[in-house]
């Protein structure tokens, strides 16, 4: 058995592009905005842009909503702003909830580490 602190890792930073960190908070929100809905084909929420721009802006970002809400959707937007594949980390409260996410981004060929 390797232990992980003996294994060598270079860090390695996924930066947003320039252009959307240098952005104002209205150029950005409108971006936010412009995104979600050709991604999605509807109108996010406030709070969901709201959300987004402060992980643009580089803010620990905590949400705190009810079911349904779409909070996993926050994550999906974020993640699409990058011009390169990232790795992002999601905690699920419910193995249930966990897996029928798991269930969902693996038939859109998102890769599972579990």
């Amino acid at each position: 058995m390797v232990m992980l602190d003996e294994i060598p890792v270079k860090p390695k930073a996924n930066r947003l592009p320039e252009d959307l960190v240098n952005m104002d908070a209205t150029d950005l929100s409108k971006h936010i905005i412009s995104w979600s809905i050709q991604l999605y084909h509807d109108q996010p929420k406030p709070l969901q842009v709201e959300a987004v721009t402060s992980l643009v802006e580089g803010k620990h970002t905590f949400v705190r909503a009810g079911t349904g809400f779409g909070k996993t959707r926050i994550a999906e937007m974020f993640i699409g702003l990058f011009d390169k594949k990232v790795v992002v980390l999601v905690l699920v409260p419910l193995d249930s909830l966990g897996d029928d996410q798991v269930r969902t981004y693996t038939a859109a060929d998102w890769q599972d580490h579990r």
